[in-house]
């Protein structure tokens, strides 16, 4: 089957996602690992501004990431839906500091005609598991609504 939006987004490995139709992945400033169908692994690097009073990664971030790669995963299946959060649930089970290194896994758990089901994990450099996560999406049909593209791949699919 051919998939231009896997095929794309495999030319961003090893790259930071600058180009992301999403504000906020231009500032979480991360790095795409690996992209398979329904699979995305993210780098991203804890900054001063991303802690909390104790000096470690503000939960909030934490599931930020998370959901930035999630949408990664998702995007990788070329489909023309958008696709909104039903919920998001995430377990902190350790920290990260400021210069830390964290990989974001997102996988694609099931994917039924309306409902995704996405699998979330956060490593730090040493592989200790700092966090996982579970999300589920709908699929919408928003009359009107275009798809937002990276840039360099508008309209091509």
């Amino acid at each position: 089957m051919n998939n231009p939006v896997l095929e794309f987004l495999k030319t961003l490995e090893g790259k930071t996602l600058e180009g992301s139709p999403a504000p906020i992945t231009g500032w979480l400033n991360g790095k795409l690992v690996n992209i398979s169908l329904g699979r995305a692994v993210v780098e991203y690097v804890v900054r001063h501004e991303m802690t909390n009073p104790l000096g470690t990664l503000q939960g909030g971030i934490f599931t930020t990431m998370m959901d930035d790669t999630l949408g990664l995963a998702v995007y990788s299946l070329c489909k023309r839906k958008f696709y909104t959060t039903i919920n998001f649930y995430t377990d902190y089970l350790g920290s990260a500091v400021e210069n830390d290194r964290i990989l974001v896994t997102a996988k694609i758990i099931r994917h039924g005609n309306t409902i995704l089901n996405v699998g979330l994990s956060v490593e730090n450099q040493d592989k200790k598991l700092l966090a996982k996560g579970n999300s589920n999406l709908v699929a919408k049909d928003i009359e009107g609504f275009v798809l937002p593209s990276f840039k360099g791949f508008e309209g091509n699919w």
